[in-house]
């Protein structure tokens, strides 16, 4: 199992080195600097406008692919599709780049409202430092559909009514103001949406190393995910289900609702405040921290193999299981538990719901702090520690592992629901809420 994870780390590791690398090349030859000679590469840019008319009554289709350049997309209030093109050649010698400059070509193809824009490469690769390049700058009628296929460079769309598919292989991609189903990926660059209303249709982020963010946005169902890199979602709405994933980086999500909620990372820390899932919420992470603050679900079902989980305000079937790490659950309402920890505290505050009821550790002290009314049938245990009870018990049984240990069996206010509690090295304290 370690070994496995090991291997995945190293292997993850040497992508990330392996893109940054083919990055570093190709943004050091687009800012005009010869990588390998450490000077600076003589260049010239040429810049064009194209007007290209459309019929405003029906939504357009755009299609872009660009081998290598800038892609930005803006809807506006126009009646026909502008193209700014700035191409860009390298050369040894100044004279040589105007003159390669000149050279460049670019395509624009109309098919009634389709229109697709494209500049292919000749063949060179991203460590040729003499790229030409080729940026493209389009205002679109707000309704329209965009579909980009990019290379090496960064894309940017807004203010559109319509589907968004952003594919970019080096480069940031970042999408504002839009109405229609969203897939965005970048293989190596961040990837950030704000303002985003899908309605029925889903959204899709996806980055192999960068960070991957949305912001105020609804749809049905949502998927985020990266390779290496943070998960941030804030202000998200969800009528189906959220689904995230990162092997390496944190997870936060604040203020929104979804029908479940299901989030895993291999190492980074899990957080999430002020949101409402109608089912489950489901978290999975190898190395890091669970936080909840205020996420209220019908169902928890938190696990990490080495970190902390802490739950303020839960009600419903809560299982936190953590190998390394306490647990700490606060402002509990009709809880149902199942709650381990191989190697820390547990610490409730808060109602028990219908049971069984199970709190368990093998080295540490567990405190339940309850209310005084509670009706529960308690099967108690240290092997090594003693109990403590403010809720007054009825022992049916009282008996010890061993010498050091301790086990108290009964009820408590007649009895009810099932609580079994139990830690190898520690003791249990039963208190009173105030």
């Amino acid at each position: 199992m370690k070994r496995a994870v090991i291997l995945t780390l190293l292997t993850a590791a040497l992508l990330l080195v392996l893109g940054g690398i083919a990055a570093v090349i190709f943004f050091a030859a687009r800012g005009n600097g010869d990588f390998f000679r450490g000077g600076t590469q003589p260049f010239a840019t040429l810049e064009e406008s194209k007007t290209v008319k459309v019929d405003v009554k029906n939504p357009v289709t755009l299609k872009v692919i660009d081998d290598a350049g800038s892609v930005t997309v803006v809807g506006a209030d126009v009646k026909t599709v502008e193209v700014k093109v700035v191409k860009t050649a390298h050369d040894r010698t100044q004279n040589g780049a105007e003159k390669e400059v000149k050279t460049i070509k670019y395509n624009i193809e109309q098919t009634g409202n389709t229109l697709t824009i494209s500049y292919k490469l000749p063949k060179t690769t991203v460590f040729d430092v003499g790229l030409d390049t080729v940026d493209f700058t389009v205002t679109v009628p707000n309704e329209t559909t965009v579909n980009i296929d990019n290379n090496l460079g960064d894309v940017g769309i807004s203010n559109l009514k319509g589907n968004a598919e952003i594919v970019n292989d080096f480069g940031e991609v970042k999408v504002d103001t839009i109405e229609g189903a969203l897939s965005a990926s970048s293989n190596s660059g961040e990837v950030s949406a704000t303002s985003i209303k899908a309605g029925g249709e889903d959204i899709d982020l996806h980055s192999d190393f960068g960070a991957v963010t949305l912001r105020n946005a609804s749809g049905s169902n949502i998927t985020l995910d990266s390779n290496s890199g943070t998960i941030t979602l804030g202000e998200v709405r969800a009528t189906g289900n959220i689904n995230t994933k990162t092997d390496f980086g944190n997870t936060s999500f604040e203020n929104g609702s979804t029908n479940s909620l299901n989030v895993e990372t291999n190492s980074g820390a899990v957080t999430l405040k002020k949101v409402r899932v109608s089912k489950e919420i489901k978290v999975q992470d190898d190395f890091g921290e669970i936080e909840l603050e205020e996420a209220l679900a019908n169902s928890y079902d938190l696990h990490t193999n080495s970190g902390s989980v802490t739950v303020d305000g839960v009600k419903g079937k809560l299982v936190a299981h953590t190998e390394f790490g306490g647990i700490v659950v606060r402002n509990a309402q009709a809880a149902t538990l199942d709650l381990q920890t191989n190697n820390g505290s547990v610490d409730f505050n808060g109602s028990l719901g219908e049971g069984p009821h199970t709190v368990k550790s093998d080295f540490g002290e567990i405190i339940l702090t309850l209310p005084a009314d509670s009706k529960l049938n308690v099967d108690l245990k240290t092997d090594f520690g003693s109990i403590d009870s403010e809720l007054p018990i009825t022992i049916v049984t009282n008996g010890s592992s061993n010498s050091n240990g301790d086990q108290i069996v009964g009820s408590i206010n007649g009895g009810g629901e099932q609580l079994t509690v139990e830690t190898n090295s520690g003791g249990v304290n039963i208190n009173t809420s105030k």
